[in-house]
């Protein structure tokens, strides 16, 4: 694919005539044959591809031509389609919008964000390029790598991307918090993540907004110079991605001279563009929604990791039958079926998965070998990435641990090595991936499988560990985050003196089947 060194589109996607006071603006989306970014003579337009406003969304015609309402400011970009690739930068961030902000965003701003842009110009053209996309795609997702300086970021490269780049994939998606606070760390990190050499796409997080912007639509400023759109969507097959800036920031606290607060919340235009989107998303193509701030958690209550609004977005999705949620910010991974609960009426089977945090605690913690924090989420979850496969309009997964053995998905966190006591001693299973309805046997050495239960709560590894190494955590990380992935089931009374294995099976709701062991010691009785 070609790739253009500056950051930002410019007149290469645009005709060369600029107007003064346009109400509608036009453009073409084509076949860019000699992949050079300017639509010349013989290249033909592609029908049917989506075209947005961020409000209004219509399909180019016959001819690849598309009008739509002009605004200002405004983001004018295309939905890729199946079947095609958009332009990518010196990054890897695809090219499929124009940024029409005449005065650029405001001075007053911490981190800069968009440079003036002049006025509209009287076309805006779009080119993609053809490319064979297999019956299963593959994309590596991560949630909130969230490093904080030039060194964190390095953290993340040797050990989520560093991994990452030996799986094959066609894309690559972060779930929020690409900067923790720093906004000068989105060139690094955009570089480290350019070496996968996939199209990466970035949702916006809590910690991406310009924290002394006045109000919502100022916070986003840095991330679109460097990121585009903070809505938009694209399709790969029969599956329909849709990123969302579920963040609603309320500008800087001028009074305490503090970051303001932000809640999980939908605009009605976002709703809106949503609307118009999902209309030309047929009935059976998985739709992929993927947001920083869960739409509902079980275990958490507010507004700061909840969606307040769902309802209205549940509203626009209650006939949809393949559908699947993915968001980050919690730190910890939670997968569920949506329970009547959260508000969901719908037809589908609606699956939410909160992908824990490439950062785990937040790169703190003890440093293994290469000088890296081993970085657990605090329900004890290692940090780590997943590749997700995407078939028909059907899905699957993969976790991978960092710097651990891929197949390291169970951690049998009780009892210890040693064992005293086994009438009073729960084994405990903290099993990663598992949602509630999971089913989970243990077998001590090769007497009878036993069911276990599940239960929330913290798990005793991460407590431990978290006491055990405070002196490398930020004094606010003190505790663990409570978990609905625990099993547990208790040791039999009888325990013979000697060496036990121990084995845990879990099998979730779409059949994966994981697998832990564990050796244990049961010591004398005048030990």
């Amino acid at each position: 694919m070609i790739k253009y060194v500056l950051l930002m589109l410019t007149p290469l996607f645009c005709g060369a005539v600029f107007g003064q006071s346009l109400q509608t603006i036009r453009g073409t989306v084509y076949e860019d044959l000699n992949r050079n970014g300017r639509l010349d003579k013989d290249e033909p337009g592609i029908a049917g591809v989506m075209v947005s406003n961020q409000r209004e969304v219509v399909l180019t015609d016959a001819e690849g031509q598309y009008a739509l309402p002009a605004r200002e400011p405004m983001i004018v970009f295309i939905s890729k389609p199946a079947g095609y690739a958009t332009p990518l930068n010196t990054y890897n961030i695809p090219w499929f919008y124009y940024i029409h902000q005449p005065q650029g965003s405001p001075d007053y701003l911490k981190y800069p964000g968009v440079k003036p842009t002049g006025p509209l110009p009287s076309r805006i053209n779009f080119p993609l390029y053809p490319q064979n996309e297999t019956d299963t795609i593959r994309a590596l997702i991560v949630g909130d790598p969230q490093p904080r300086d030039n060194k964190e970021v390095a953290y993340f490269r040797d050990d989520i991307v560093n991994q990452m780049s030996g799986i094959p994939a066609d894309f690559y998606l972060a779930l929020g918090d690409i900067a923790y606070d720093n906004l000068e760390t989105y060139p690094p990190y955009l570089k480290t993540v350019s070496v996968l050499n996939i199209p990466q796409y970035n949702v916006l997080g809590n910690h991406d907004v310009n924290y002394h912007a006045k109000n919502d639509a100022g916070s986003i400023e840095t991330f679109k110079r460097y990121f585009g759109p903070a809505d938009y969507s694209f399709t790969y097959g029969k599956t329909h991605f849709i990123v969302m800036d579920d963040v609603q920031y309320f500008g800087w606290d001028s009074v305490k001279n503090k970051r303001g607060r932000y809640k999980g919340f939908l605009t009605d235009q976002q709703l809106t563009w949503l609307a118009n989107d999902l209309r030309y998303v047929p009935e059976d193509h998985l739709i992929v929604i993927a947001v920083h701030i869960p739409f509902f958690s079980p275990m958490y209550k507010g507004d700061a990791v909840n969606v307040v609004n769902r309802d209205k977005l549940f509203a626009l999705l209650q006939d949809r039958r393949h559908l699947l949620f993915i968001s980050g910010h919690m730190h910890f991974t939670e997968h569920f079926l949506m329970p009547d609960s959260a508000g969901w009426q719908g037809a589908a089977k609606l699956y939410r998965m909160n992908l824990g945090a490439g950062c785990g605690a937040w790169w703190s913690g003890p440093k293994d070998e290469r000088d890296i924090p081993i970085s657990y989420c605090l329900d004890g979850t290692p940090n780590g990435f997943y590749l997700f496969t995407f078939t028909d309009n059907r899905f699957d997964y993969r976790f991978y641990p960092a710097n651990l053995p891929q197949d390291f998905q169970i951690h049998i966190v009780s009892p210890k090595d040693t064992v005293n006591r086994p009438d009073s001693t729960f084994i405990i299973a903290n099993v990663f991936n598992a949602d509630p309805g999971a089913t989970v046997t243990c077998t001590l050495d090769t007497d009878k499988t036993v069911v276990m239960k599940r239960f929330k709560g913290n798990d005793p590894f991460i407590a431990e560990y978290l006491k055990k190494y405070k002196d490398h955590f930020p004094g606010w990380i003190d505790r663990p985050a409570a978990t609905l992935h625990l099993w547990k089931t208790v040791l039999p009374k009888n325990l013979k003196p000697g060496t036990h294995r121990i084995t845990v099976e879990a099998t979730d709701w779409m059949g994966h089947v994981y697998r832990g062991s564990k050796i244990i010691e049961r010591l004398p009785e005048n030990n």
